[in-house]
């Protein structure tokens, strides 16, 4: 089909599956046989088109993956043919995921990356892959389906996801934060991790006991502060590697602000030792993004979020203790000479302690008391 009418296909047929409910009589319907074949379609031309797509690594604005209305449009419906059937759906989901996990793992442990391409492709078919369970986990539909079931498939779903968080930081991938695919794939992690936190985490999230059992069973992840430790770590990981991309570092920060900014959420980052790392250790030397101009105006939003972080806690010491790298800065800049001043170097020094100091302020007029 044509790329531009995915879209009204995929609507027309989700349309028809959530109106199931509300059929009458005893009349057989064709949904049960139709809807499985055309989501295990759609799934697999995704996967198929990634190879084209991906042969050049470079930016393409024609690339759902790199346009996030046209993603948003095509995985808008899917969920609701996805949860029809969903388990069926969930396992043609996992046996395509698998293989992909298995090939990704093989290239983490070799001493270099090879084939950049082949991994580029491995990259893009995962990023698809994600996409497609984060737009899953995003909308709760019953029907059809328990609700006990759908959180044993989502947390099914959900773990593989997760474990791929804990490999793509490491050997090579670690090396290739520079790649495009790269980049497409960690904003896709972002993106599942923001939709099933809304679901399964945070101040509105319904107690998901089958979910997080299933979890502990496949990864060791018992509760919300286990699972926010992996999601925190994935944070920090990204805002200190990714200090050239400020897609993924905006990306990144949003969620940071999301799970700062829910009073449970906040509450439990201030537990973890993962987020104490980053209050106390906010400088660029751990954060080089900080040193990059095209990521200044990230600044703001960096301290914004640390101060919400900081201000939760009644405790000026540890409050002296955050600002004492800023009040550094701000004593070397008194003891330039005038003259340098006119240098970009301090200019930018001085700019961005501007900005640090602003977006402290700003976290000070939304202090949870």
């Amino acid at each position: 089909w044509a790329s531009n009418s995915v879209y009204y296909l995929l609507s027309l047929w989700s349309r028809l599956v959530t109106s199931v409910p509300y059929l009458k009589g005893d009349t057989p319907s064709l949904l049960d046989e139709t809807v499985p074949k055309i989501t295990e379609g759609f799934i697999t031309s995704r996967i198929n088109s990634v190879q084209a797509s991906f042969a050049d690594n470079s930016p393409d604005p024609d690339n759902p993956l790199e346009n996030a209305e046209s993603l948003q449009d095509q995985l808008e419906s899917l969920p609701y043919l996805c949860r029809f059937k969903y388990e069926s759906c969930s396992l043609f989901i996992i046996n395509i995921m698998e293989p992909l996990l298995q090939a990704y793992t093989a290239r983490s442990r070799l001493p270099a990356s090879g084939d950049a391409a082949e991994l580029s492709v491995i990259e893009g078919q995962i990023a698809w892959m994600v996409h497609i369970i984060a737009a899953i986990l995003k909308i709760r539909q019953t029907v059809g389906c328990s609700q006990d079931s759908q959180e044993l498939f989502d947390a099914e779903l959900a773990a593989r996801v997760l474990q791929l968080i804990n490999i793509t930081d490491t050997g090579v991938h670690a090396q290739r934060y520079q790649e495009i695919s790269k980049q497409r794939l960690d904003r896709a992690i972002l993106i599942f991790v923001q939709n099933f936190r809304r679901s399964y985490v945070g101040d509105q999230a319904m107690h998901a006991s089958k979910l997080y059992a299933r979890l502990s069973e496949l990864l060791g992840l018992t509760d919300h502060l286990v699972l926010l430790n992996v999601i925190v770590g994935k944070i920090a990981t990204n805002l200190k590697c990714y200090a050239e991309c400020e897609d993924v570092i905006d990306h990144t920060l949003s969620l940071f602000q999301e799970l700062a900014s829910g009073y449970m959420t906040g509450k439990l980052l201030l537990k973890l030792e993962s987020t104490k790392f980053i209050i106390a250790n906010h400088s660029r030397e751990n954060f080089p993004f900080l040193e990059e101009y095209r990521c200044v105006r990230s600044r703001t939003n960096f301290y914004y979020i640390l101060g919400c972080l900081v201000f939760m806690e009644d405790g000026p010491v540890k409050f002296r203790s955050f600002m004492e790298p800023l009040l550094q800065v701000a004593v070397n800049l008194e003891a330039s000479a005038d003259a340098a001043f006119r240098t970009d170097v301090v200019k930018y020094a001085f700019t961005g302690l501007m900005r640090d100091l602003r977006g402290i302020a700003m976290a000070t007029n939304r202090c949870i008391l």
